[in-house]
């Protein structure tokens, strides 16, 4: 195999799509530094977050998945529960989403500490040195020979790229729309206004509770609102209280709430049954972290500038109710390694990137996931509102309907998520995978094409 290709690449933010990548590039061989504003690379903050099968591919690929399935074991139980937190179907009647998932999509379903996630990508890192803790991006600067990251402590960094997986309040993008206003691009760049949010969120962990089953995922349909809530390790319960906002608010006008409105929300339903056993006030009150926060939802048309991309939260930003906004975000991070990998690989050329080849790489990365992001944009959004029966249409869909249709029109809508997945095409196909019925289907197809085709 020749070498790669000499390269740099500048990281801004460890968060999961930040460690993803320092992972991916550590296992491919190519340089980087991270650089994490936190103090601490897993810090006890987030919650938890839920992982799919299209994510859960990749971290198999990069060699962690394993360690994650000794501390976060997969998901045994589903539920959905009306208002009254009453079952309105389970996987103890109906089916078996667990074997079912894995037979479709090689994975099922896994609730994880997003601080333990953390701790496990940074262990199979190599080299820890490329990791630094305590830097917060002031400044980056491009020129035709590379990057200048500063940081507010006075470092200085050198880069041949610099990729912005920093949230979405991200320092490169704010880099990136200061740049180009400054050149008079344009509004493609100027898009905050398109920000938008129907919804806000209680993020929240409590010690687990009884009266629920062990690895569960059940969601709560109610007009106006709606629960996402799950036992899982270590010893956990995750919640997640959604609520419809009065209106669509946007960009600037998006409201931000303080510990007082938390409170108010949550009085406002003190006394509703998420299950059968558990109120709202018994997770409020046993709660060891919440967080009351808009949920919004974006998807930029412009990721990059010169030697500056964004992707994951700080590109495209869904509500959490379909478990996707990490997962997509672990999906761009795949593409991008996938076309770095090819791009250095080229033969036909030698020395460094050069500012054309950067930003043909960067357009066709955006290229290849606009449509994707977009999509599950779409099928998270109409899921949520499914789930908070925002009309009296879908109040009788989800109450009546839906747990008939259980679970084939759950298949059907995984089958539309997992089936357009991203994969690392430098790493060898999972054999979990392998013996999936997608991987055989999408293989099927592939051969019948190239019989086609002769």
């Amino acid at each position: 195999m020749s070498p790669l290709r000499p390269c740099k690449v500048i990281i801004s933010g460890g968060g999961v799509a930040g460690l993803t990548l320092a992972v991916a590039l550590d296992k491919i061989g190519v340089d980087y530094q991270l650089l994490e504003a936190y103090p601490d690379i897993a810090p006890k903050v987030g919650g938890g977050i839920c992982f799919l099968p299209n994510a859960l591919t990749i971290f198999d690929q990069l060699g962690f998945y394993e360690d994650l399935t000794t501390i976060c074991p997969p998901l045994s139980n589903f539920g959905f529960r009306d208002p009254n937190g009453d079952l309105l179907s389970s996987s103890d009647n109906n089916w078996d989403p667990v074997s079912l998932c894995k037979e479709r999509y090689g994975y099922a379903f896994q609730w994880m500490e997003r601080s333990a996630l953390l701790r496990v990508m940074y262990n199979h890192l190599s080299d820890k040195s490329k990791v630094l803790t305590g830097k917060r991006i002031k400044s980056v600067e491009n020129s035709e020979d590379g990057a200048v990251v500063t940081t507010t402590d006075g470092s200085v960094f050198f880069g041949d790229m610099v990729i912005g997986t920093d949230g979405v309040h991200s320092s490169v993008r704010k880099a990136i729309v200061r740049q180009a206003k400054e050149r008079g691009l344009g509004s493609e760049y100027m898009e905050e206004d398109n920000v938008t949010s129907d919804f806000a969120c209680i993020y929240g962990v409590s010690p687990k509770l009884g009266g629920m089953p062990e690895n569960c995922l059940e969601f709560r349909f109610n007009r106006g609102s709606s629960t996402l809530i799950g036992n899982g390790p270590p010893d956990r319960t995750f919640w997640f209280f959604y609520k419809q906002l009065d209106r669509t608010y946007r960009g600037t006008e998006i409201p931000r709430f303080s510990e007082a409105d938390l409170e108010k929300v949550v009085r406002e339903h003190w006394d509703e049954y998420i299950t059968t056993d558990i109120q709202l006030s018994t997770l409020y009150e046993t709660r060891t972290e919440a967080l009351y926060t808009s949920m919004q939802e974006f998807v930029f048309s412009k990721w990059d500038l010169d030697r500056m991309l964004i992707l994951g939260d700080a590109a495209h930003q869904m509500t959490s109710i379909l478990a996707q906004g990490g997962a997509q975000a672990v999906e761009s991070i795949a593409c991008f390694a996938n076309s770095l990998k090819k791009v250095l690989s080229d033969v036909s050329k030698t020395g460094r990137l050069s500012a054309r080849e950067i930003h043909d790489m960067f357009q066709q990365i955006q290229d290849m996931r606009l449509p994707r992001v977009r999509a599950m944009l779409e099928s998270s959004n109409k899921r949520q509102c499914m789930d908070a029966m925002v009309t009296s249409e879908l109040e009788d869909l989800m109450l009546n309907k839906f747990p008939k249709l259980v679970p084939g029109i759950i298949v059907e809508r995984w089958d539309e998520t997992f089936e357009q997945s991203v994969f690392l095409d430098m790493f060898p196909v999972p054999e979990t995978l392998k013996a999936s019925w997608l991987y055989c289907q999408s293989h099927e197809r592939k051969t019948e094409l190239m019989r086609s085709s002769l």
